[in-house]
């Protein structure tokens, strides 16, 4: 295992994660992709949270997309039409780890996305976000630059939290000191929450894409 990398913050996460899970599979290196919030769910996912069938599928193609179905009381909680593509949510802690100890040849990285914004290109989070696992080496912060000028409160995702803990003014609107304070504040509530690997941020363009970054041994560009 090399690394476990959490992936955090609002607009461009699931660019970065599916980026960052093709450029080390390209690479040669075994890799896994799950979440530890909601993830929408790809042709190739594997739901079965059978640890037999995710290590034959790592060992065999390299590459692994994994979690569990969401219950019906959680779709309908989440109000989620049948045309709207499925989510899912993460593997167990237990057969993730059991996965990472137990496949020290095949399995190189995990990507893991670990935070939730509906759709929003920032996010200030709650005491209890971002969700990392207990294993993660890698913290990457991807926030969306594309609102800029735009107000806070329709950009910015738990904007009334931001408000009342930070005092944001009502006619806030988005600027490079925004997204910045957004950074310091996840760098911050992580360090609180005593994760002590490397943190680094990532800035999601106008595209959708991202802007280049050096992540590792990997450049990845939008």
């Amino acid at each position: 295992m090399e690394k476990v990398i959490s992936i955090v913050g609002a607009g461009g996460k699931t660019t970065l994660v599916h980026k960052l899970a093709r450029e080390y599979h390209r690479s040669g290196k075994g890799v896994l992709v799950t979440t530890t919030t909601h993830m929408y769910v790809e042709a190739d996912t594997d739901l079965s949270c059978d640890f037999f069938a995710l290590r034959d599928k790592i060992i065999k193609d390299g590459y692994c997309m994994a979690g569990h179905k969401i219950s019906e009381q959680k779709i309908s909680e989440q109000k989620i039409s049948e045309q709207s593509k499925p989510k899912m949510c993460g593997l167990p802690y237990d057969l993730l780890d059991k996965l990472i100890k137990d496949m020290p040849q095949a399995l190189d990285y995990v990507i893991i996305e670990a935070d939730g914004a509906k759709h929003h290109s920032l996010k200030y989070p709650a005491a209890d976000e971002p969700v990392i696992y207990p294993g993660t080496t890698d913290v990457i912060i991807v926030l969306g630059t594309w609102e800029k000028g735009r107000s806070c409160k329709d950009v910015v995702f738990r904007y009334e939290l931001m408000q009342k803990e930070l005092g944001t003014a009502e006619d806030a609107v988005v600027d490079d000191s925004i997204i910045d304070t957004l950074r310091q504040v996840y760098v911050r509530k992580l360090r609180d929450s005593g994760f002590e690997g490397r943190v680094s941020c990532v800035f999601a363009n106008e595209r959708g894409g991202l802007n280049s970054c050096e992540y590792g041994n990997n450049k990845v560009t939008g």
